[in-house]
């Protein structure tokens, strides 16, 4: 489900490619401002990056699903921007929704992906194989749907992918919980096991063969 739910997003991501530059021309938006348009979701991701990581430590669906909440909202909100300031408003809040979900989702695919350790490089693969399917598909298609049905249509496909995303994310169990769970068991093998390797050590300096040894070997050292 997470990685449908990656691909369903990034099929919305990749239609608004060919949408961003024309979507600002249409409303009369010089050659700068249409750039600062499109870098100020960036700008609010890096902002809110760290937030965004405590944030998803403490629940991975709370953050992916008030994360896509916000990105539906946001690209609705760009659909029906006028003007300068509304379309920035509503591009910080794309970034501010995919610190947090893509903080949620990465956290979450690691969690399950270190429940199954030899799948691990398999999983993130396929996270990231349907990431770049999803945009690929999604861009021809975009630009389809602009010629069809207007550039502000393609904003709007990207908040109907973001609703479906968050509907498959509501299916999904959090595994906070779990993955501390595992952290910690694994932690306490390791220090059994740290426990058990001293007690072979101090058993070793005990015996009196050993220092006998060593002391062969010293003597052999410094005779030769």
């Amino acid at each position: 489900l997470l990685i449908l739910s990656q691909f369903i997003l990034f099929l919305g991501v990749g239609a608004v490619i060919p949408a961003i530059p024309l979507y600002g021309q249409s409303i009369g938006l010089s050659s700068a401002s249409n750039g600062i348009v499109i870098s100020t979701p960036a700008v609010a991701l890096l902002l809110v990056s760290r937030f965004a990581g405590v944030f998803a430590d403490k629940g991975r669906k709370a953050a992916m699903m008030s994360g896509m909440f916000i990105i539906a909202i946001a690209d609705a909100g760009t659909a029906f921007s006028n003007n300068f300031a509304t379309l920035v408003v509503a591009r910080l809040g794309l970034g501010l929704g995919r610190g947090l979900a893509e903080a949620g989702e990465r956290g979450m695919l690691t969690d399950l992906a270190n429940q199954t350790p030899k799948l691990r490089g398999r999983a993130l693969a396929i996270q990231q194989a349907s990431v770049g399917i999803g945009i690929a598909i999604g861009a021809p298609a975009g630009g389809y749907i602009v010629e069809e049905y207007g550039v502000r249509s393609s904003f709007l496909c990207v908040s109907a992918a973001a609703i479906a995303a968050l509907g498959l994310y509501a299916l999904l169990p959090e595994t906070v919980g779990n993955s501390l769970t595992s952290v910690e068991a694994s932690t306490a093998k390791v220090e059994e096991k740290s426990t058990e390797n001293e007690a072979d050590w101090m058993e070793l300096l005990k015996s009196s063969q050993t220092w006998r040894s060593l002391t062969i070997c010293q003597a052999g050292v410094s005779v030769g």
